[in-house]
């Protein structure tokens, strides 16, 4: 028996003092939104363990862990209000929680189908991993707001960034919006911009058959005439 409880001790002590070694790190994602998680001491591109997104230093809208700079177990995800939207299980691939769409406030965001439906038809809405916030940080980068805006309050810019969602569940194509006193100017990007896991949706569906969809969200601007969640 001491022999075995010696050999715990031993096993326990080598995990640790081979355990890798992590430092602190804080990007900013969005000029609201920071990001705090831990990397390997030997390879700052690493993350390892807890990871925080937060909403102006107060409100958190993701957290979860990396295992080797991969998103591992349970992650929860919120909006800027502090509403929980959705709960994702990386280790299974599987959506635990996702608001319903009737709780959505459809000023923020809405869902258009290309095909009609009766009223008697089966619809979903498609998804994003990562909630309809934290989701859909990686498309706002690419947008800067021209100069020509840089001396207009961004309150009276209506700005929104439109996702066309192919029925494979892939991204097919994103826009910018932007709207100021009646006129409209519209930016098209390519897919190949983002990040293939960026790149993945659950599709929507009709009758539980996989269609096209388009996701229209609204966004605010930031200090640095960048886009920003809203």
């Amino acid at each position: 028996m001491k022999k075995y409880i010696l050999l715990v001790i031993i096993i326990l002590f080598a995990g640790n003092m081979f355990a890798q070694e992590t430092i602190k790190q804080k990007d900013r994602l969005t000029a609201s939104v920071i990001e705090d998680y831990n990397v390997l001491k030997t390879d700052k591109q690493t993350k390892q363990g807890r990871y925080m997104a937060v909403f102006e230093r107060k409100t958190a809208l993701a957290f979860g862990d990396y295992t080797n700079n991969q998103k591992t177990g349970i992650w929860r995800f919120f909006d800027t209000g502090g509403k929980l939207t959705q709960i994702f299980d990386y280790n299974r691939s599987m959506i635990l929680y996702e608001e319903p769409a009737d709780s959505l406030n459809q000023t923020k965001i809405m869902y258009v189908f290309d095909t009609k439906f009766k009223d008697t038809d089966y619809v979903t809405k498609p998804i994003k991993i990562g909630g309809r916030c934290y989701g859909y940080i990686p498309y706002l980068k690419f947008y800067v707001l021209p100069q020509d805006f840089y001396n207009i309050d961004p309150s009276q810019i209506f700005a929104v960034l439109e996702v066309l969602v192919s029925p494979g569940g892939r991204l097919a194509e994103f826009k910018i919006h932007i709207k100021y006193q009646g006129d409209e100017w519209i930016t098209t990007f390519s897919p190949e911009l983002i990040d293939e896991e960026d790149k993945i949706f659950v599709p929507a569906t009709l009758n539980h058959e996989p269609i096209l969809s388009r996701i229209f969200i609204k966004c605010s601007i930031g200090y640095d005439s960048r886009l920003d969640v809203y």
